[in-house]
């Protein structure tokens, strides 16, 4: 399946910054062109943060290739996995009004798969469902495909589908042991049909409310950006014979079906998904807007390795994450978010085409800005 998520963890320096950089917008604007045009990208944007004020951004390229129509600053861009902390603090608000808990098993959390469930599952926790660690198949590969498209064709209505889905998947046996470590985009789809169970909403209109809406985040939605046989707004691309392909938003597989979208179809405009990413970065210091101090804590603090929930997550000695991290792909685009709370720092990269060089450019498009920020030593 395409989302093929590109967690990477932090290796980058950690700028210490007095003031603003008068020259860091032309050397984001310098560093996006020589991406671009080295790697043949159809477009690609970024936008520094610092302090709570936006010190450079830009947006170069076009919407899709064979097309005049410019990206913009107010475009919006599909950022794939980076969904998945967007969903984790929306769970953490449910779980602020007691609707439902990171300690909540799968056998409570669905009781009528209870008795059907496999063994395994019954004692797993919303924690690890968030966390990569409930032994769930990874559904990040196209041979895991058919028998996903399978279960949601059964049954209409996104919510139904995310039931199905839990119906079909807890009771086969897991994927790998509970408790450790595997990447899996299952979890975070069985998460949001909890909260669909205890809400009677869509995850989607959860989203909106319990997170979009206080934040004033607007310029959003949940698949592809725009609308079909239209650019206005990018397109993703896909390499074919060497050569990237833009992806018409008409196109039946143009995204992954809407019945993962716990998991990654959020798209969002760079000055919007800013507003998610500062609260985030507030919340690390225990102000956020969203959340208790203690929920943000547990949000951003690793559950095994360098995962916490919905987050890459690097702590420092006084427990305040050096690093909040994440990368997305739905195979068509890239999209990528570095928060660094000790320096009041965002980074957002984000690209319309998915194959390896955007992925290189992604994580090359960084070193430039850090190198003129002054690495702390």
């Amino acid at each position: 399946m395409r989302p093929k998520v590109l967690l990477v963890l932090c290796c980058i320096a950690l700028p210490a910054i007095a003031q603003a950089d008068a020259g860091l917008q032309l050397v984001l604007e310098e560093t996006l062109a020589a991406a671009r045009e080295r790697d043949q990208l159809p477009a690609v944007a970024a936008l520094v943060q610092i302090d709570g004020r936006i010190e450079a951004e830009a947006a170069l390229g076009v919407r899709a290739l064979g097309h005049p129509e410019k990206v913009t600053l107010d475009d919006r861009w599909h950022i794939g996995s980076d969904t998945k902390a967007f969903t984790s603090t929306m769970i953490a608000r449910l779980v602020e009004r007691h609707v439902m808990s990171f300690d909540d098993t799968l056998a409570t959390a669905f009781p009528s798969l209870a008795q059907d469930m496999d063994p395994a599952y019954r004692n797993v926790t919303v924690t690890q469902l968030l966390s990569h660690t409930a032994g769930l198949p990874a559904l990040t590969d196209d041979k895991e495909l058919p028998e996903f498209l399978a279960v949601i064709q059964t049954v209409e209505g996104v919510r139904e589908q995310r039931a199905a889905i839990a119906r079909n998947y807890l009771t086969t046996p897991p994927a790998s042991k509970s408790g450790e470590f595997a990447y899996s985009n299952l979890g975070f789809i069985l998460a949001g049909a909890i909260a669909e169970a205890r809400t009677g909403k869509t995850w989607e209109q959860l989203i909106r409310e319990l997170v979009f809406e206080p934040l004033g985040i607007r310029n959003t939605g949940f698949g592809v950006p725009g609308n079909a046989g239209k650019v206005d707004e990018p397109w993703g691309h896909e390499e074919v014979a060497g050569k990237l392909v833009p992806i018409d938003p008409a196109r039946v597989d143009a995204d992954n079906p809407l019945a993962l979208g716990p998991a990654g179809t959020i798209n969002i405009a760079l000055r919007d998904w800013v507003l998610f990413a500062q609260d985030q970065l507030d919340g690390a210091h225990g102000h956020g807007k969203l959340l208790k101090p203690e929920t943000y804590q547990t949000l951003q603090t690793p559950v095994t390795g360098n995962y916490a929930l919905g987050w890459g997550a690097k702590l420092g000695p006084d427990g305040v994450p050096l690093l909040l991290t994440h990368s997305g792909s739905n195979g068509f685009w890239v999209a990528d978010i570095r928060i660094m709370p000790l320096h009041n720092m965002i980074f957002l990269t984000v690209t319309n085409a998915g194959n390896e060089a955007a992925n290189e450019a992604v994580r090359d498009i960084r070193k430039p800005l850090n190198d003129r920020l002054k690495p702390f030593e």
